[in-house]
């Protein structure tokens, strides 16, 4: 139940080269265990080398997560219409957890006035290390500081451009431009720091460079645009004016350290059942791609990292063609 994934929902990079991920859990108790041990915050390397989880079973229905200025972790909760704040740099070793105090920072209620939320999913910062949320069954983006102080809301329901149908991720690109993946309305929006609408896309007919229920959004140093396409199993790039560049599928190759650990000991599965599985070309052709892709992070090399409902991780390195001549 450590140094691996259960059902996990969104990623997000340290400026250290952290990667934490969010769990969501099992949505229920493990009998012999106080709360759900799925549900925490994962802290790992890029080689896998896990360094521990906090926050396990602090949340009801964890959504996203995003790193501040200082490093603290945020993360929102569609259950309870509340953003947790949790220091990452105390791990708990499996089964430990203290719920109700690893949490150095809480706040929202349920409702539509502003400073209120239903359904709270994405969360990004901006340069000025304020907080936006996407208030999903209010269909808003509303604005923070990092202590919790309304500062402007913005959208409304609908499908006319600036209106949203139940958004979900969000980020904010190197010139503060807000990207933010419409589920609903099968596309994504950018706005500026004003919340004015500046371009819509994924939604053409063409099946290549639609979306079907986006679930979050990221932006390399480039500019170029990664949308998890949780409905088509696939994550689509496109360019800083929404045309499509290319599509991913997955790529996985073998099963990650933690779930090789738990094959090869399970009673079960077992080295020789590990081995047929590898070998069989169907099995391995599904298992390489993604599963319902949600969260999406690119770091300051544009390393992208994807994870997906197989409980794992997909690391992409930007291919950049060299230069002619």
């Amino acid at each position: 139940m450590t140094g691996g994934f259960c059902s996990p929902m969104d990623v997000a990079i340290s400026t250290e080269n952290m990667i934490f991920v969010l769990s969501r859990g099992f949505g229920f108790s493990l009998e012999g265990y106080d709360g759900d041990i799925g549900n925490r915050i994962g802290k790992t390397t890029f080689d896998e080398n896990h360094i521990g989880d906090f926050a396990r079973h602090a949340t009801t229905w964890p959504n996203s997560i995003a790193i501040s200025a200082e490093g603290n972790i945020f993360c929102s909760d569609e259950y309870e219409n509340a953003i947790y704040v949790f220091n990452p740099d105390r791990t708990y070793p499996f089964p430990e957890a203290d719920p109700n105090g690893e949490s150095i920072l809480r706040w929202g209620t349920s409702g539509s006035r502003d400073g209120e939320f239903i359904g709270p999913t994405g969360l990004a910062f901006n340069k000025e290390n304020n907080l936006y949320v996407v208030d999903s069954n209010n269909n808003r983006i509303q604005l923070f500081t990092d202590t919790g102080k309304f500062i402007n809301t913005w959208g409304r329901g609908g499908n006319s451009y600036g209106e949203f149908q139940n958004p979900w991720g969000i980020t904010v690109d190197s010139s503060g431009d807000i990207y933010v993946a419409d589920w609903g309305n099968n596309r994504v929006q950018k706005f500026d720091t004003e919340g004015t609408h500046l371009l819509t896309f994924g939604e053409r007919v063409d099946p290549a460079a639609k979306l079907n229920h986006p679930a979050h959004v990221a932006v390399d140093s480039d500019g170029d645009v990664y949308v998890t396409d949780w409905g088509n199993g696939r994550v689509q790039i496109y360019d800083p004016d929404g045309e499509l560049i290319a599509s991913l599928y997955g790529d996985a190759s073998d099963y990650s350290k933690a779930g090789l650990f738990v094959l090869e000991r399970s009673a079960l599965a077992g080295p020789v059942a590990l081995d047929t599985i590898r070998k069989h070309p169907d099995i391995m052709m599904d298992f390489k791609s993604f599963g319902r892709p949600t969260g999406i992070t690119v770091n300051k090399n544009n390393q992208i990292v994807i994870a997906d409902a197989r409980s794992r991780l997909q690391i992409y390195n930007k291919y950049t063609p060299e230069p002619p001549g």
